[in-house]
């Protein structure tokens, strides 16, 4: 059983990219799921995204090579122990998950004891772990039916319930954080300057309360826009065309009169378009 599973996963991950196993990117999932740990803690997929989480999983199996690789990179780690409900961010707003997806794998596989595993996976691993007796309810959130497909295959469920693939090349915690910012429309780190063309910002504290900032720094004077939205676009405060100095200009938005909730920042440095996601909490 194990061979047959090994030898579909390499002829799905050799003939993946002509065929459409995955939902495209953007689909939105209808219905909830719910991913057990081994802790026997349940995680219900929707309560975590109507809180405003994203929900990054890794299907995986202890004998799939290319998935301890991509383990041992550690960047599902590091981004959980920034961004998870207990990560050093003040953003903290992911759930990740390592789900196994063979149904026959037991605990000493996991643990690296089995007869069918690259090494330990537990040890040392903070984001949660589910090795469920049967996957299908999870899988089949991202998979058509009745297709095979390779392993790992990780994805991102973003607050508006749509998903989208994440490639296992991406093994540094800042260019994932960028990707899935691109993707599910979230804030940068509060703490972290995001670099752009010709200068860089903050947005910090996020979440906000009476107030938040931002820090912008140019490298060269440039013609400056920005406006703060609520969800439905309506705008709240808005500033344009002004022209900025070099060097670093901080700009001060009362937050203390809006409700809890999430608004938009919309930057205009010269010709470039940055969105950034203020979360509002009293």
């Amino acid at each position: 059983m194990k061979k047959n599973l090994l030898l579909l996963a390499i002829l799905a991950t050799a003939f993946t990219s002509r065929s459409q196993v995955y939902y495209p990117d953007g689909t939105a999932i209808s219905t909830t799921a719910t991913l057990t740990d081994l802790n026997n803690v349940s995680h219900d997929l929707f309560t975590m995204t109507n809180a405003g989480k994203h929900v990054i999983i890794d299907l995986s199996a202890t004998w799939c090579g290319i998935c301890w690789g991509y383990h041992q990179s550690e960047v599902l780690d590091r981004y959980y122990n920034l961004y998870g409900p207990t990560g050093t961010s003040e953003v903290k707003d992911a759930e990740v998950f390592l789900y196994e997806v063979d149904n026959s794998t037991d605990m000493a596989d996991l643990q690296g004891t089995g007869t069918n595993t690259q090494g330990d996976w537990i040890t040392g691993t903070t984001h949660p772990i589910c090795d469920p007796a049967n996957s299908n309810s999870v899988v089949l959130k991202f998979v058509q039916p009745g297709q095979t497909y390779g392993l790992p295959a990780i994805f991102v469920v973003c607050e508006d319930k749509k998903l989208y693939k994440l490639s296992n090349s991406l093994t540094n915690e800042v260019n994932l954080r960028d990707y899935i910012a691109g993707k599910c429309g979230i804030s940068p780190n509060s703490t972290t300057e995001i670099m752009d063309l010709d200068f860089s910002y903050d947005l910090f504290p996020n979440p906000a309360n009476e107030a938040t900032k931002l820090r912008l720094n140019l490298d060269k004077p440039n013609d400056v826009s920005y406006s703060l939205e609520n969800c439905l676009g309506q705008s709240i405060s808005a500033t344009n065309n002004v022209f900025m100095a070099s060097g670093i200009t901080e700009v001060d938005f009362n937050t203390g009169n809006l409700a809890n909730g999430i608004y938009l920042l919309k930057l205009t440095v010269g010709h470039r378009h940055i969105n950034a996601r203020i979360s509002v909490q009293h």
